[in-house]
């Protein structure tokens, strides 16, 4: 298999599934069917959770290869999981190992304000019915769940510190692009352009905007989310056995049965301002690091 000639290794909850909608557009790009391999995350046993199977994850170098094989030699070939960005120390030392010319892969990464991220992964969970506290009890919770071997998704806080995270990649690979979460919504199709001339190719493809997805809801059975998003190799191999067509439909059928309608959840001002003041330093570290603007952010 030859390296991968680009990597969007993340944030979470940041666009990542809307960019890898866009990028599966594109001609001169091959992405495999699977979105989040997370293979140099979880490469041989990888890690186990308490909370959180990631069955989905590639495990084997050959299995890894096999999702590339369809690729044609004139596309550049990437992927995206998001566990990348947070689990860098891993990550970088597991691409290393396979790839001597690592440093030459692109990275993409997309950084949203954490605090807005942080409530994002939040609601994610609740929606598939994995979170029953509220939001303020979870954040409470962090340190007790990382002390028990919960999986990361529930790190709903200590992914947002990205300084270290960023700062990584930049010192091991020569090719780094940030993309802002906020920047990508509001001006989609300049962002991608200049997406397309770092991966180097053609920047002038128009793009289609691709329909929602991975959109958080309150649930009407949190038993009932919890039972459709139960995660086993068999079911995750069954599922990619379906068209994508059919995949967003029943998808979509699903979270139109089990949504609340009208149900919102709202973050209150008090631990919003709590934790935009705990990710005060790292920001500022942050934005002197990659040279830009993230005031918006503090606000």
């Amino acid at each position: 298999m030859r390296r991968p000639d680009f990597l969007v290794v993340g944030a979470a909850r940041s666009g990542t599934t809307t960019l890898h909608s866009y990028l599966r557009q594109h001609p001169e790009i091959f992405l495999p069917k699977i979105k989040e391999p997370c293979f140099f995350v979880f490469e041989g046993d990888g890690e186990k959770y308490v909370k959180g199977k990631f069955a989905f994850a590639t495990r084997n170098f050959e299995d890894y290869k096999l999702l590339f094989s369809r690729a044609e030699l004139s596309q550049k070939i990437g992927e995206m999981s998001t566990p990348y960005l947070y689990k860098y120390e891993k990550t970088i030392s597991t691409f290393k190992k396979y790839f001597p010319d690592f440093a030459e892969t692109k990275i993409v990464i997309l950084l949203r304000n954490p605090v807005e991220r942080a409530f994002s992964q939040y609601k994610w969970r609740v929606r598939d019915g994995r979170e029953l506290l509220s939001f303020e009890e979870a954040v409470e919770a962090e340190a007790e769940r990382m002390k028990g071997n919960y999986s990361f998704d529930y790190f709903y806080v200590d992914r947002g510190y990205y300084f270290k995270q960023v700062k990584s990649y930049l010192e091991n690979f020569k090719h780094v692009k940030i993309i802002l979460f906020e920047d990508f919504y509001e001006r989609p199709d300049i962002e991608l352009q200049a997406l397309c001339n770092f991966i180097g190719i053609d920047d002038s493809f128009k793009f289609s905007r691709p329909e929602k997805q991975n959109e958080s809801s309150v649930p009407k059975s949190k038993t009932l989310g919890r039972l459709v998003t139960s995660e086993s190799r068999l079911k995750f191999i069954l599922w990619y056995s379906i068209p994508d067509v059919m995949r967003k439909k029943i998808r979509n059928l699903f979270s139109e049965m089990n949504e609340r309608k009208g149900a919102r959840l709202e973050m209150d001002t008090a631990i919003r301002g709590k934790l935009t003041q705990g990710y005060h330093e790292d920001i500022l570290a942050l934005e002197k690091l990659i040279s830009r603007d993230l005031s918006g952010w503090l606000k």
